[in-house]
């Protein structure tokens, strides 16, 4: 049995990625599961001849070894960093753009929005932060998308303040850190800002966050659809340590 657990993964990384591609037309980043699925398979097919190769598959193993670990280590902190706080009312509460479909929300999107929705109606007094730019594909920039979900779901406009020009999660922090002093006339670090995103982007969105002069934040945030937590999960471990090394 232990002899074919990497051909069983490989399987099932090839097989997940059909499944999101039929079922979802596929998703970014989902690639990576066939691709390594494919590569598990060959190197179960060729196992015996690779082992002969002692130096070469020695290194081999290490190099897993080490990846293996700082990747389980990495996700443990993605997955058990505190993702929900109500403890106190905010200034501000900032939602985090993610893609838009022509005019269409995305599930992720949507999923953000239904949170901030609820969120709002705890604290009625704060104002709304929706941030994100027009990418391709878009025939609208997120942050218009996000206002008019909110507005048709019963939030004053005049309480939301659009951010359009963010092309990532660390303009949507830089962008919208001018946006909110603008309109507050205070400091960024005066002021209590709440961050609306999805579950698997918080630990990075808290960085990224603290880079840009936010001092008092706290986080809500939305779920992952269940079929796509391993695709945001592996894709956010590159892109925190990306974060990480190259300071965005």
């Amino acid at each position: 049995m232990l002899n074919s657990i990497t051909l069983i993964l490989g399987i099932i990384f090839t097989t997940y990625y059909f499944y999101l591609k039929i079922v979802f037309g596929g998703i970014s980043f989902s690639e990576i599961f066939l691709v390594v699925g494919i590569v598990l398979i060959i190197y179960q097919i060729f196992k015996k001849k690779i082992k002969e190769k002692k130096v070469f598959y020695r290194v081999l193993k290490i190099i897993i070894s080490i990846f293996l670990i700082v990747f389980v280590a990495t996700e443990s902190l993605i997955i058990f960093y505190p993702k929900n706080s109500l403890e106190s009312k905010s200034d501000y509460l900032l939602i985090l753009g993610a893609s838009v479909k022509k005019t269409t929300l995305s599930t992720t999107l949507k999923g953000r929005l239904d949170t901030a929705l609820k969120y709002l109606k705890i604290d009625d007094n704060c104002y709304v932060v929706v941030s994100g730019g027009k990418g391709s594909g878009e025939k609208i920039t997120e942050a218009k998308a996000m206002k008019d979900y909110l507005i048709k779901n019963g939030i004053d406009k005049n309480r939301i303040i659009e951010e359009d020009k963010s092309t990532n999660t660390y303009e949507n922090f830089k962008y919208s850190k001018l946006k909110i002093e603008e309109h507050n006339e205070r400091k960024l670090s005066d002021l209590k800002v709440k961050i609306v995103t999805t579950d698997f982007h918080v630990l990075r969105s808290k960085i990224l966050a603290y880079r840009n002069g936010y001092k008092n934040t706290s986080f809500y945030a939305s779920k992952s659809k269940l079929s796509f937590v391993p695709t945001y999960y592996t894709r956010e471990f590159f892109a925190l340590w990306k974060t990480i090394v190259f300071d965005r």
